[in-house]
């Protein structure tokens, strides 16, 4: 028989581990890194929470259409060990982002390398430096 005690446990390490199973999330929805595509758009939202840190932004097609584009970035911890902050992007802001779009052509990325209009690499190869 089981008792309350030993179903209290199996519940919570369930919970502790069910949610770090969520965190660790596979990347096989999106393209390889060689296909990673630059973008220059604007800030529209940033999410600054776990398990990864997200940014919205608008891209302007060739024929004029505005595309909102979701990106993806570390965790709070790992994006913070990078030096970015919660301040370090606010809606408006003009952005170049090195992103690996999503295989199934919707418009969700893998953000590999994010900067700002004024040079300053935010995330990725050169961050905390200016192009």
């Amino acid at each position: 028989m089981i008792t309350r005690q030993t179903f209290a446990a199996f519940v919570l390490i369930s919970l502790l581990l069910g949610g770090a199973v969520h965190a660790h999330h596979s990347q096989a929805g999106f393209e390889t890194p060689d296909k990673a595509k630059l973008q220059k758009g604007t800030v529209a939202e940033y999410r600054w929470r776990n398990p990864h840190v997200l940014i919205f932004w608008d891209v302007k097609e060739p024929d004029g259409k505005v595309v909102r584009w979701v990106g993806e970035l570390g965790s709070v911890t790992s994006v913070m060990a990078g030096g970015m902050t919660k301040n370090s992007l606010k809606p408006g802001d003009e952005i170049t982002v090195l992103a690996v779009p999503s295989r199934a052509g919707t418009p969700e990325a893998l953000i590999r390398r994010l900067a700002k209009a004024d040079g300053t690499v935010l995330s990725g190869e050169g961050a905390n430096t200016r192009e």
